[in-house]
């Protein structure tokens, strides 16, 4: 459905209720707000993996300002902060219950920018193959970073490398997917790329804009330590597009976080590993759920604590 706010439409769509009979009451379950990756993209690569947690929360899934159903305002107004207020604006009129926010890629820029502008909004962050910042972050030692020339031969890397340096248009944007895309994932599951972006959208406008605009400008590092809200940080030990290094950056800094590594994972670890994805979020919603006991009954089954973390 559409929603006008701060000049634009905004598309949403809910999946699953707020309230759950279970044991004869109406009991209240989390809501998760899925802000999808890019820019440039819509939510509906979302759908397969974050599909698996309707049974124990109410999902809704946003198309950011620009993108996917949602208006088109003028580009200069599609910041990460715009966004962001979007978001807020947005959760202000579903109210009254505080979502947590599910940000991938730079979905999870523009999280970020929400916990960092409007913490009291939202119960938490799940933030999915993510950065704080695109320029180069110093890792721990004897951590492998992933890079795209360690899989990709040279004629695919100067396909990335057209657009990377801002030649985006309908033709390199389709030669990118096709011939990049399938290393957005990790070697056993290069197919899956291709699978999830039939779902979705693609607003070449606002990819150039993303990427030579609002991208090269991205650096929220130094805010980090200001977020004061639960935070699940996960990604994919073969992202290159976010790599590990980023996430560990976040983890370090915010001070309610939790860092886990997808090890059979590249950039869409909600869909590569979707059990251990959804046990991982299943037991941070009951860590800070108001009422743990009606996420465990609603899920129907003991989810165990067994996910592996790093």
């Amino acid at each position: 459905m559409l929603t006008r706010i701060n000049g634009t439409d905004i598309f949403f769509d809910i999946e699953g209720s707020a309230l759950r009979k279970i044991d004869g009451q109406m009991c209240e379950v989390p809501t998760i707000l899925a802000l999808h990756g890019g820019l440039g993209f819509d939510h509906g690569y979302l759908r397969d993996g974050l599909g698996r947690l309707q049974d124990i929360a109410q999902i809704i899934y946003v198309d950011l300002r620009g993108q996917g159903r949602s208006g088109r305002p003028a580009l200069e107004t599609a910041t990460l902060e715009q966004m962001a207020d979007d978001v807020a604006e947005l959760i202000r009129m579903l109210g009254p219950h505080k979502p947590y926010i599910f940000g991938h890629s730079a979905g999870g820029f523009v999280a970020l920018h929400l916990a960092l502008r409007h913490s009291r909004s939202i119960a938490g962050l799940i933030l999915s193959g993510t950065a704080p910042t695109v320029a180069p972050i110093q890792d721990e030692p004897n951590q492998p970073t992933p890079t795209l020339a360690d899989r990709a031969p040279p004629k695919t890397m100067e396909v990335a490398a057209r657009i990377f340096s801002g030649d985006i248009t309908a033709e390199s944007v389709a030669e990118f997917f096709e011939k990049v895309g399938p290393y957005y994932a990790a070697p056993a599951q290069m197919g899956l790329t291709a699978t999830l972006l039939q779902a979705t959208s693609k607003n070449v406008d606002m990819m150039k804009h993303f990427m030579t605009k609002i991208a090269p400008q991205y650096d929220l590092t130094s805010q980090l330590h200001l977020i004061a809200v639960p935070t699940l940080v996960l990604v994919g030990a073969y992202d290159w597009v976010c790599p590990p290094r980023a996430s560990r950056a976040i983890a370090k800094s915010i001070a309610q976080s939790k860092f886990v590594l997808f090890d059979r994972s590249g950039h869409f670890l909600f869909s590569e590993e979707p059990e251990k994805f959804r046990g991982v979020v299943v037991d941070f919603l009951a860590d800070h759920a108001d009422d743990p006991w009606s996420l465990s009954m609603s899920d129907g089954a003991n989810t165990g604590r067994s996910a592996n973390t790093s």
